[in-house]
């Protein structure tokens, strides 16, 4: 199995831009830098291939060196590289326990490769799904729990984390793209683990064809997502699409309104969207017919 990380735990900024991707070092330890919100830049992937993977590995970029550290109890690891290229990356790094079959400790490299897709991602959507997207689609609902958890009984709309509990609790249906195009009804449902849970009434929205691929758009209220959805399995679908706000002209996927996430048949009347937006912050779009 593919273990991953996630982490949002950032001050490197858009400068760096092109360090985006993945890095693979000793013992097969392999890095994905991600770029987020607010011209930010985050570690999106971070473990031993497909044998042991950290949480909250924070990437910090001080000059001409690139500064990771994991701050789970029981999964060491820090590392202090100096940007040699946009290719490699040279200095020292410790990760694991001495004895374990991943440990290691003193100086070394990293070199840039491919960016590695996660296994429960449609590996046919490679080259579709931008590298940057595969922590949270892979990760989504982790994410949507993780925020969830964290929303406090003094947080607004914290009556409402029952109902929301209940979203992502529910059984999950075979489902394909066709199967949404009966769905005419949206409502979001908004999580921020500061600030609490805001939900909104249902808009319009509607599904239909164009070029031979299922297009969702949202065509009422504010806020606004629109774009394609793709099947990842059996009981999964992936959106890519954007936002735009009121009828601002609509966005595409890989823009800087970029929008991604995962959809979830939970009755035959009912789906769910789920996209992480960044740290702690999870929406749920959830859909009637």
């Amino acid at each position: 199995m593919l273990l991953l990380a996630i982490s949002i735990l950032t001050s490197a900024k858009a400068e760096n831009s092109n360090l985006v991707g993945a890095w693979q070092g000793p013992k097969d330890m392999m890095f994905n830098i991600c770029a987020l919100p607010e011209d930010r830049l985050g570690i999106c992937y971070c473990g031993i291939f497909r044998t042991f993977g950290w949480v909250n590995v924070a990437l910090t970029i001080d000059g001409d060196s690139l500064i990771i550290k994991a701050k789970d109890y029981g999964s060491p690891m820090v590392g202090r590289f100096h940007i040699e290229s946009v290719e490699r990356l040279t200095g020292t790094l410790t990760m694991g326990n001495p004895g374990e079959d991943w440990y290691f400790s003193g100086p070394t490299e990293f070199i840039k490769q491919k960016p590695i897709m996660p296994d429960n991602l449609n590996q046919d959507l490679e080259g579709i799904i931008l590298p940057s997207d595969y922590g949270k689609l892979a990760l989504d609902r982790d994410k949507a729990w993780d925020a969830l958890s964290a929303v406090s009984p003094d947080s607004y709309g914290y009556s409402e984390k029952r109902v929301v509990e209940k979203l992502l609790n529910a059984k999950t249906y075979p489902i394909t793209p066709k199967d949404l195009m009966s769905f005419r009804c949206v409502r979001s449902i908004q999580i921020d683990a500061i600030d609490g849970i805001f939900s909104y009434p249902y808009f319009n929205c509607r599904f239909k064809t164009v070029d031979g691929k299922v297009f969702f758009e949202k065509t009422t209220g504010s806020q606004r997502k629109s774009g394609y959805v793709y099947q990842n399995n059996s009981k999964s679908l992936i959106f890519l699409g954007g936002w735009s706000v009121n009828n601002d002209p609509q966005t595409k996927y890989g823009s800087s309104n970029s929008v991604a996430g995962t959809v979830y048949k939970i009755s035959p009347r009912k789906a769910i969207m789920i996209f992480p937006t960044e740290d702690n912050r999870v929406e749920i779009y959830e859909l009637t017919n």
